[in-house]
């Protein structure tokens, strides 16, 4: 923990000056981490060269890649080639060194660049940071540092440094995990959506790689296992062969890590078939981050017919899934044609029991509201009224509702025989659709003119 937290601590600077930008008026098109690890990169690079490198230059270089970023003046390039370089110097605090403290009682210091005399101007230098800044920034592949570390773990077993190889291991079981987490990580997309993961050409080339890769590490572990386990055999020292066991347990679990990574390939292809198979006949009702109403039925509505068509159909057969017709087969068909009609046998009925309801139906309209309806449609009585004119005299919802069902019924009724009828106050009605459309908040449809029909007249 003490190593990986000094080695983030180093890209704190970095970001100490992104962050104070803001109040040196730097622009934001600059990317100044990029600008920041150019810097790092030209003053290591400028370690194998007899002549160092010069501020000026450094700050040149860095100016240069910040021109290709922005198209401006080549002073706001120097400016910003400028904040970068101090930062990484600490100028602010007069180029002391950048001081951490780690678990509240070890100060951990350092410096990133430093500047020293030299017979043309100031020179720049890269400290020991610098470089494993440098070096971390690589974008290295897993299956090759894995592999050099395995190298950089033998010359250190040859010649008995067992803490640097311990250290070396554990580094490797970094690598190896990160090789089984981000296969993982294709599995568990792939059970998701088959979709969303390139199972034509990166994955299949990626198991290849994990199968040659687990064939090669599980042989070397096996091997630098043997080659520790004989030496503790033959230790006496005790701090050796303390530092023996802790390897050994790592090189333990390295090989489990690398037993679960061959188990993991082998089961991808059944992992991808098996998701093939749910995903394409699955029935899709996973609804919760639509809203039907508003972005699938008031949209579809206002298209044309032929538009309106093929979005409903396309939405049908997402949420309903693949649905494979039945083929007939001829002999069946005439079996079923040919076969007696099924009977129902009798069958007892289960009465349903209502409660105690105290005699009241509790499907009827209390007597306010038909007394009220009843009023406004004996306005019929004078002459045929529009069904929006009755509408709009009811008072509240429940009134509205018995009038609109007592024109809609007088429009199309439902019984033939007229003993049926009850309450001939609300029934005794004729309507018929006058062409118009109704103009209501609460109703729409066919405008209705309704009559109110006297039965003693009638006979």
């Amino acid at each position: 923990m003490r190593a990986r937290w000094r080695a983030l601590i180093l890209t704190d600077p970095v970001a100490r000056l992104v962050r104070n930008a803001v109040h040196a008026d730097v622009h934001e098109a600059y990317d100044l981490r990029q600008l920041a690890l150019a810097a790092v990169d030209v003053a290591v690079a400028s370690l194998g060269f007899a002549r160092p490198l010069t501020l000026a230059e450094l700050i040149e270089a860095v100016a240069e890649l910040a021109g290709r970023m922005r198209a401006g003046a080549a002073e706001e390039h120097q400016d910003a080639a400028r904040w970068v370089v101090k930062g990484l110097l600490n100028d602010a605090d007069n180029q002391r060194a950048f001081v951490y403290t780690y678990d509240n009682r070890e100060e951990y210091a350092f410096k990133l660049l430093q500047l020293q005399d030299g017979p043309d101007g100031a020179v720049v230098l890269a400290s020991p940071q610098a470089v494993m800044l440098y070096l971390s920034g690589l974008d290295l592949d897993v299956d090759d540092a894995e592999a050099a570390f395995s190298v950089v773990l033998q010359r250190q077993l040859r010649d008995r440094r067992f803490e640097a190889a311990g250290r070396t291991a554990m580094q490797a079981e970094r690598v190896s995990v990160a090789m089984s987490a981000s296969l993982a990580d294709i599995l568990d997309a792939t059970r998701r959506d088959v979709r969303s993961v390139d199972w034509v050409a990166d994955v299949p080339q990626r198991l290849a790689r994990a199968r040659e890769h687990v064939e090669a590490r599980i042989a070397a572990d096996a091997e630098v296992l043997d080659h520790v386990a004989a030496g503790i055999d033959a230790e006496t020292d005790p701090e050796v062969r303390r530092a023996s066991g802790d390897l050994v347990d790592t090189l333990r679990r390295i090989r489990q890590v690398h037993l679960d990574l061959a188990e993991r390939v082998g089961d991808a292809r059944t992992i991808f078939l098996q998701a093939q198979l749910q995903q394409v006949f699955a029935r899709r009702v996973h609804l919760r981050l639509l809203n039907v109403e508003q972005e699938l039925l008031h949209p579809v509505l206002r298209l044309p017919q032929e538009e309106a068509t093929a979005v409903a159909e396309a939405f049908g057969d997402r949420v309903l899934g693949l649905r494979i017709p039945r083929l007939l087969q001829l002999d069946n068909l005439v079996d079923v044609l040919l076969a007696p009609p099924r009977l129902a046998g009798p069958g007892e009925e289960e009465t349903e029991e209502p409660g105690d309801t105290d005699g009241a139906d509790l499907q009827s309209y209390p007597p306010a509201v038909v007394a009220e309806a009843t009023r406004i449609l004996r306005r019929a009585e004078r002459g045929p009224v529009r069904l929006t004119d009755l509408l709009g005299a009811a008072g509240d919802d429940e009134t509205r509702e018995l009038v609109l069902l007592s024109a809609l019924w007088s429009y199309a009724p439902d019984v033939v025989d007229p003993e049926e009828q009850r309450g001939a106050d609300l029934t005794a009605l004729v309507a018929e659709r006058t062409g118009a459309r109704i103009e209501h908040p609460l109703v729409w449809g066919d405008e209705l003119l309704v009559t109110y029909v006297d039965e003693e007249q009638e006979a």
